[in-house]
């Protein structure tokens, strides 16, 4: 009779126990992976009112996150005490577009010098991660951000660049360009 009782109680109490943990909502209780915390940058608001048109991005902002920002940094003034050169104020980001078309499809090296810092770095290809519509779409941000005024550039300038260089396998030097 005891473990009868005893099974009917614990029945009962868990019964008891799902009815008021399912009907309980108690905010921050249960969570689901959707309601993880969500951080707000207090200066985002800042940024983004200080930021002209031309930094909206579009596709090409992506781009730039995820492959040049590690190195060329968010605002694109680089680091030339560890060899990567700024692209902010670059003549040669904004200037002919085969020249960092070239650089984006095949790579850089050697010393440039860059607002009077020597600079010896090493860039690596894109040519076999990137489609012609990304170069593209990364370089028009470039050429129209961190204070930069270059004109676009199309995927079709890219092919053209592409094809005109497709033999080549090492990096572009400074002097080359």
């Amino acid at each position: 009779m005891n473990t009868v009782l005893r099974l009917l109680f614990h029945s009962t109490l868990s019964i008891l126990l799902v009815c008021v943990i399912t009907s309980c909502n108690v905010k921050g209780l249960f969570t689901k992976y959707g309601d993880d915390p969500v951080w707000v940058d207090p200066n985002a608001a800042k940024e983004t009112a200080s930021a002209s048109s031309a930094d909206d991005g579009g596709p090409g902002k992506d781009v730039y996150g995820r492959i040049c920002a590690a190195c060329h940094l968010g605002n694109g003034k680089g680091v030339p005490a560890n060899n990567i050169p700024p692209l902010a104020g670059s003549e040669i980001a904004q200037g002919d577009a085969t020249k960092p078309i070239s650089i984006v499809l095949h790579g850089f090296m050697g010393p440039i010098e860059r607002g009077g810092t020597q600079i010896n770095g090493q860039m690596a290809a894109w040519k076999d991660q990137l489609s012609d519509q990304q170069i593209a779409d990364v370089l028009t941000y470039v050429r129209k951000s961190f204070g930069n005024s270059g004109d676009p550039v199309s995927a079709d300038d890219v092919k053209a660049v592409r094809e005109a260089t497709a033999s080549r396998l090492t990096p572009y030097t400074e002097a080359e360009l």
